[in-house]
Order: C-alpha cells, then structure tokens, then sequence
C-alpha cells in the first residue's frame, strides 16, 4: 500500500533572473552561453504581469494554501444548506443560539455574534 505523498517529485527553483540575463545576452550577441538561452531550457519568457518589476521572481510570490483554501469553500457551501434547511424548517433562532453557545477549547475562539449576524469572516 502506498501513503499519501511518498511519491512526490520535488522540482528546484527555478532562477528566472539567470534565465533573462542569458536570453539578453543572446539577443543583443554577446554571449558565450550559445546553448543556455532560456529557450533552449525549455523556459518561454514572455511578458506577464510581473515582466517589468526588477528583483520579482514569480517562484518567490505567495500560493495560496490549497487546503485552507478548499476548506473555506467547504464550510461555506456547508452552511449555506444549513441555513437554507433551518430556514426552511423554521429553526433559524435556535441554530443561532446554539452558535453562540459553541463551548471553548484550544485554538477556538468561542462566537460572540450569532451566525447571521457575522459580515465578514
């Protein structure tokens, strides 16, 4: 039986910054580099959004943590259909009183507001 994430291939960092100074090299012919363009590396160095911004290397930038980020979207979609059920069901009070009831533990902080009445998560 294989365990979750025993066979991930691990990729180096890519340093686009040797990248760009090979392809410059090579475009204006001064290069000794003939078989190091970015191109022959397999790179394509278009312009994108951070093209023009010195000492921004796309591999240095944020990626959004994929399970935070599914996580957030599970718990909303979730509570949409419980509010939309106790709605339904005529128990949107009493879900907002045991809301505020939930009990502390570590690394919760116990809910003041009732679920409806939070705007912004």
């Amino acid at each position: 039986m294989v365990e979750l994430g025993t066979n991930m291939k691990v990729y180096p960092v890519r340093d686009y910054a040797i990248y760009h100074h090979y392809d410059y090299e090579n475009w204006i012919g001064e290069t000794d580099h003939a078989d190091m363009t970015a191109e022959s590396l397999g790179i394509r160095l278009g312009q994108n959004v951070f093209y023009g911004l010195n000492r921004v290397s796309p591999s240095d930038l944020h990626k959004p943590d994929m399970l935070h980020t599914v996580y957030l979207g599970l718990f909303k979609h979730m509570m949409d259909w419980i509010q939309g059920f106790m709605k339904k069901h005529g128990g949107l009070e009493a879900f907002d009183e045991v809301w505020k009831a939930l009990p502390p533990y570590p690394g919760f902080l116990v809910p003041k507001k009732a679920y409806r009445e939070v705007t912004q998560w």
